[in-house]
């Protein structure tokens, strides 16, 4: 008996997650220091259940640096591939656009997050995952945007 769409939809279920990319005048971008992991990341987090990544990327920006700004436009979607230790994942980043926001003006969520900083592409490279430093790279430097995105690498 062939599977049904209920099934074959249960089976194809990704981890979700949606991150913000903010940048200062000097154009470096915004990585935070979790307390529960030893790389640094963009403000982000997985979606809960029934929420889109754009709000996903919207209300983790509120609870991580109490920031209340409007998410803007998407910059990409990172296909993870599964591993042994986790199920094959999605993760979208969004642009936050407006005036930099000064380091002094977070409210850091301090059981979560341990400091911010901005980075250049360089201190990106050093402190994030390389699949994360890949998505920033691929993101400042892409000719058109949205970018698609495998494992952080372009796949064209």
């Amino acid at each position: 008996m062939a599977p049904s769409l209920d099934d074959i939809v249960a089976r194809s279920r990704k981890a979700v997650a949606a991150g913000c990319l903010l940048r200062d005048e000097a154009g470096r971008v915004l990585l935070v220091e979790p307390t529960y992991k030893p790389n640094w990341d963009v403000p982000g987090g997985i979606a809960e259940p029934g929420e889109s990544p754009r709000y996903t990327a919207q209300r983790e920006l509120g609870e991580e640096l109490g920031l209340e700004l409007p998410v803007g436009r998407l910059l990409c979607v990172d296909h993870l591939a599964a591993t042994p230790r986790r199920a094959d994942a999605l993760r979208f980043l969004f642009a936050v656009d407006g005036p930099p926001v000064q380091i002094d003006a977070l409210a850091l969520q301090t059981a979560e997050i341990r400091s911010a900083r901005y980075c250049t592409p360089g201190e990106v490279a050093a402190r994030a995952s390389a699949r994360l430093a890949r998505r920033i790279a691929a993101c400042l430097t892409a000719p058109r945007l949205p970018v698609y995105l495998e494992d952080g690498a372009p796949t064209l």
